[in-house]
């Protein structure tokens, strides 16, 4: 068993040990961008779950501005991304809300990349 193996094995058994902490999260991937690579609509909302965790994160912005995000979200079901995106993954744009009401579009994304799919392992979204 190789290491990309034993990542994949560990995100599974993290994903049903961590089922507990993870909210519910309302998804909408961005349908158009205008020529300017500015999204002008949303697609339809996709229900899923993460762990949320509410802290500031500095991210580099558009135009090199650094912002500060409002919340890291962790998304370890794969499968269910695959499935809410389309086989995309997340992308920046993409707009979230959360258990609470929070809303936020995707400033970065993150994870370990899975070299067999090309995809983060897990994913981590920050959101402002």
């Amino acid at each position: 068993m190789g290491l990309l193996d034993t990542l994949r094995s560990g995100i599974k058994t993290a994903h049903s040990i961590l089922t507990p902490l993870e909210a519910p999260v309302t998804y909408q991937q961005v349908a158009a961008r205008d020529g300017y690579g500015v999204p002008t609509s949303l697609g339809g909302e996709v229900a899923l779950t993460a762990i949320v965790d509410f802290k500031a994160v500095p991210v580099r912005g558009q135009g090199g501005i650094t912002v500060y995000s409002s919340a890291v979200l962790t998304f370890l079901d794969l499968a269910a991304i695959e499935a809410a995106t389309g086989g995309e993954g997340f992308a920046v744009g993409d707009s979230f809300v959360l258990a609470d009401g929070t809303t936020g579009k995707v400033l970065s994304l993150g994870g370990f990349m899975d070299a067999g799919t090309t995809r983060p392992l897990p994913t981590t979204v920050m959101l402002g």
